[in-house]
């Protein structure tokens, strides 16, 4: 009896080992679910924030190449074989030209296991008139047996030999449609409007695109000084008078028959209304500094009036009619347009219009760039683009406009390689590698740069860019790259 009670008291101790037993197995076996869980959740976490390290070092590279564009240079930001060294990730962007000025951003950042690519387009915009173009708001007119070309003074002056083999293209643009007619040239680009087109006439070539802009073009802004009025100028048969004053604001101004006016520079003249009578002459004189004129309400040139340009420099003038609108201005009962534009002789300057209607005459020859709400170029007439120009303006300031952005694919290389050191994923030495502001790395291209230097004095430089020295740089007033020869 006392043995039966001992052996089932054994059955029952050796079943409470085997459920125990099988109770810590369970547990055992659970907790190492838990904690592989645990593991794979801690690799999750650590790798979310190693491709938010990464994408905030790709942002990074994005914002330091998107100032060095602003500041001038290409945007090419280190290498994959080279990068810059941010905290304890690296980033590199390269930088492509797309064309029109526009610029891709691709920026590529790495930080432990993560890795992040992004891009960003941007277009660099010159506020100066040259960066329009030849260039109408609404529609362009190009007449019969006219010619619309372009050349690179590069900051000379004189009627300048234009070789159609060498000379660069002709910028003419439009947001409205082009009209090119019979016979007439377009040596370069003529782009309508977003969904505009070009027309050509009987034999009229235009040689380069003519493809319709993606987006409108802006106007350039235009802001008037003000000055302290003087008594009104009119100048009888045979006069002559200078104006050589820095600054100069008159309600009217009329020169007659025969008579001339003399603008000296450096001078900056505002009026309301000049009118240059036929034989009478206007005379731009920037021997001595630039001339720039402002016409806020009629810019009346009549039919033989002579404009000179002694020293046919194209940087050096502006003529800037901000007029618009029909009305009756000489009071004859007849409207009058804002802007007549009849006057003999080669132009050599800017010509702006941005609110009016602009009529080249046959007999008009323009060297330098002209751009109007709506631009007429009559049958014969010329305008030759000065590509200096874009470069010429130390008043100007270069703007750099984001278009696009978004995520895009990891490179190849490093897409398939996810180990926690990216300098070991690109066998690159950590010590080595320099900050971002010192990984700039510019393609060698031909650069034209007009700049202040450290002293705050202008220069200019024309030539390889691998050969400019950027360290003298205070701040670049106007850049423009084209491939070298």
């Amino acid at each position: 009896m006392h043995r039966g009670l001992t052996k089932g008291k054994r059955s029952r101790r050796g079943g409470v080992l085997i459920a125990t037993l099988v109770a810590t197995i369970a547990i055992g076996a659970l907790s190492v679910c838990l904690l592989e869980l645990d593991s794979t959740r801690l690799r999750q976490q650590v790798a979310s924030i190693d491709n938010k390290r990464a994408f905030n070092l790709s942002e990074a590279g994005i914002a330091e190449a998107y100032f060095a564009v602003k500041s001038g240079f290409s945007g090419n930001i280190g290498t994959q074989a080279d990068p810059a060294k941010y905290g304890d990730g690296l980033f590199w962007v390269s930088a492509t030209e797309l064309g029109d000025n526009v610029i891709g951003l691709e920026s590529t950042g790495m930080s432990g296991s993560g890795r992040v690519t992004l891009s960003l387009v941007v277009k660099r915009e010159s506020q100066n008139l040259a960066s329009m173009g030849i260039m109408s708001s609404q529609d362009v007119t190009v007449g019969a047996r006219s010619l619309v070309d372009a050349y690179d003074s590069k900051g000379g002056s004189g009627i300048p030999l234009i070789d159609p083999l060498t000379a660069p293209p002709a910028p003419l643009r439009s947001n409205g449609n082009i009209t090119v007619g019979a016979s007439g040239t377009v040596r370069g680009n003529a782009v309508p409007g977003p969904g505009g087109s070009v027309t050509l006439g009987l034999l009229s070539l235009v040689t380069g695109s003519t493809t319709p802009a993606s987006s409108p073009v802006a106007m350039v802004p235009v802001e008037v000084p003000t000055f302290t009025k003087a008594g009104d100028i009119a100048l009888s048969r045979g006069a002559k008078q200078a104006i050589s004053s820095a600054e100069a604001q008159y309600t009217s101004i009329v020169v007659g028959a025969e008579s001339t006016l003399t603008l000296r520079g450096p001078t900056r003249v505002v009026v309301d209304q000049l009118t240059v009578q036929g034989t009478g002459g206007l005379e731009i004189d920037t021997s001595g500094g630039k001339v720039e004129l402002y016409v806020t309400d009629w810019l009346n040139l009549a039919t033989s009036a002579k404009l000179a340009f002694p020293a046919q420099d194209t940087a050096a003038f502006k003529l800037i009619a901000t007029a618009t609108g029909s009305r009756d201005r000489d009071g004859d009962g007849a409207a009058d347009p804002a802007i007549r534009f009849l006057a003999t002789g080669p132009f050599f300057g800017a010509l702006y219009a941005p609110n009016a209607r602009l009529a080249l005459q046959p007999a008009c020859e323009i060297y330098g760039t002209v751009a109007a709400q709506r631009l007429v170029i009559a049958d014969g007439a010329k305008v030759h683009f000065d590509a200096a120009l874009l470069t010429g303006d130390t008043a100007a300031t270069t703007l750099v406009k984001p278009l696009s952005w978004r995520v895009v694919e990891l490179p190849v290389q490093i897409a398939r390689d996810l180990s926690e050191d990216p300098f070991d994923v690109l066998a690159v030495d950590a010590d080595l590698l320099v900050k971002p502001s010192e990984a700039r790395i510019d393609a060698d291209v031909e650069l034209s740069i007009k700049y202040l230097d450290l002293s705050l004095t202008f220069r200019s430089y024309v030539g390889p860019e691998s050969a400019f020295n950027w360290s003298t740089v205070s701040s670049v007033l106007g850049i423009y790259r084209q491939p070298l020869p």
